[in-house]
């Protein structure tokens, strides 16, 4: 009796053994995918492909969560072997094309993207993919046709915008990038990084104004504080010479980075703008105590003099900067014409 038992123990034991198929692995792995779980998807997939290692289907599933994953040493060779039996598969081009364009493998994305483009892809996904492939290598115009005919099937996609004017930030169109900006931050104006990269735009579209307005706001949004962000700020500020809001923002600056030589001047210039040369000399004299032979900083208070019409004191720190610095002579004739 007990024999039999230990038997049919044992049996038991291998169909709870056998119970997990390759089809069942696919199945649990597609209910995680449905929770969005990707990292469970894949190691139930992992299991059921090595049940079942030439099943296409398991391949394709595997293909996509190890995209969705980021893991695209892994994506790509599945989306390269699904792609030699469907060569016109745009899905599969312009992901291809998007994960080369994020390795050092860059050209064989473009490969891909213009494989993709022969076939004229309508689909919004597919454009956008594309046009982030040719962001990533830096071929704004190719991106930007391809972001807009995105946008035109999205027009609700949140991303689309803030890319193109991107875009054309790089390109230095900052009027253009201005524009997208702004639709980016209607589509999305809880985002502060959108809402900073607007305030930043229109300040190179010269828009200060609006730039103010759209620091303001990145800041309630909860746009990380830090000392370019001040920095940026003020200078809206120095360009609508409003010299007192300026030298508020770049203290702020300096609260994150005390000792930093270019906040410091920006300071000690400011004051020169609105003519304080007292304030302007004890913020110098501050960093002349932390390194006394910076011939910037002695340039700078020379100039502090030069402006306030004392040219004899002035020439003293001049000819102290030049003999340490050389190179900062051309400032005489260029930037200051002293």
């Amino acid at each position: 009796m007990k024999k039999y038992t230990l038997l049919a123990l044992f049996a038991s034991f291998s169909l709870t053994m056998h119970a997990q198929t390759a089809e069942e692995y696919y199945q649990n792995a597609m209910s995680y995918k449905q929770k969005d779980n990707y990292t469970e998807t894949w190691r139930q997939l992992s299991k059921a492909l090595q049940a079942d290692p030439q099943n296409a289907v398991y391949k394709a599933e595997m293909a996509i969560t190890q995209y969705v994953r980021k893991t695209f040493f892994e994506a790509i060779p599945l989306y390269e072997e699904m792609l030699a039996k469907e060569p016109t598969n745009l899905t599969y081009l312009a992901r291809l094309a998007e994960m080369y364009s994020m390795s050092p493998k860059k050209l064989k994305g473009v490969e891909y993207a213009e494989q993709a483009m022969k076939l004229k892809p309508t689909d919004g996904q597919i454009n956008k993919m594309l046009a982030r492939t040719f962001m990533e290598v830096k071929h704004f115009p190719k991106a930007i046709k391809l972001y807009q005919v995105a946008e035109n099937a999205l027009p609700n996609d949140m991303d689309i915008p803030f890319k193109i004017a991107t875009c054309y930030a790089q390109l230095s169109n900052y009027g253009d990038a201005m524009k997208y900006y702004e639709k980016a931050i209607v589509l999305d104006p809880e985002n502060p990084t959108k809402l900073f990269e607007a305030a930043n735009s229109c300040y190179d579209a010269n828009y200060y104004k609006r730039a103010n307005e759209l620091y303001q706001l990145s800041e309630d949004k909860g746009y990380y504080k830090s000392k370019v962000f001040y920095d940026n700020w003020a200078l809206t500020f120095i360009e609508m010479k409003d010299y007192d809001k300026a030298i508020e923002y770049y203290i702020k600056a300096k609260e994150y980075a005390p000792y930093d030589k270019e906040i410091n001047l920006s300071i000690a210039e400011t004051y020169m703008k609105k003519g304080d040369f007292n304030k302007s000399r004890d913020v110098l004299d501050e960093m002349l105590e932390l390194n006394p032979n910076d011939a910037h900083v002695i340039y700078t208070k020379g100039m502090t003099f030069y402006k306030a019409g004392n040219t004899s004191k002035a020439e003293s720190f001049f000819n102290k900067a030049f003999e340490l610095d050389p190179s900062l002579k051309s400032l005489r004739y260029t930037k200051n014409n002293f």
